[in-house]
């Protein structure tokens, strides 16, 4: 009878052993699908970690947007320099865009309306002597109109303000763009 009873306890034993061998080499695979996933989740977590903390951007530097922007642009108050290849604009969120645009004795203003697609270009021969500059257009019948430019300001761009023979204002403000 003990021979049965370690017979069978014998059995249990090794079907134990079997059991145990067989659930943790399926366990062991799982576990290395699941240890494969997860490293790799850790790896692309670590990458956009590293990627975004590299980002050259101004959430990183919280004083740079109280930095001010200077005007590259060539400063016309000292007035060694004229207005040739200078460009003025005026744009604004309804599709019209006002543009001045100065060769050496001449100068082309543009205006646009982009949405009904209405383009009018008037040439003009300018004199400038800072602040002032005086356009005469090539056509008889329309007014001389005489500019105002305001330059020299370190943190704003030029300003360009247009009147006619009358002091009533002809254009919007134009701003240099180059």
């Amino acid at each position: 009878m003990q021979f049965i009873l370690n017979a069978i306890h014998l059995h249990e034993g090794i079907a134990c052993f079997v059991k145990n061998v067989y659930f943790y080499g399926i366990n062991r695979g799982i576990m290395r699908k699941k240890s494969a996933q997860f490293l790799t989740m850790l790896i692309l977590m670590m990458g956009g970690v590293c990627f975004s903390g590299c980002d050259k951007d101004n959430e990183e530097d919280p004083l740079g947007a109280s930095r001010p922007n200077y005007n590259m642009l060539s400063d016309l108050s000292k007035g060694d320099i004229g207005l040739y290849l200078t460009e003025w604009e005026w744009a604004n969120t309804f599709g019209i865009t006002m543009k001045l645009s100065f060769d050496r004795q001449e100068c082309t203003y543009t205006y646009q309306e982009n949405a009904a697609s209405t383009k009018i270009t008037t040439k003009y021969t300018y004199s400038f002597t800072y602040p002032t500059v005086i356009l005469t257009p090539e056509n008889a019948e329309e007014s001389v109109i005489t500019g105002t430019i305001v330059s020299g300001r370190i943190t704003l761009a030029d300003e360009a303000t247009f009147v006619n023979a009358q002091k009533e204002t002809v254009w919007k403000k134009l701003t240099r763009k180059k």
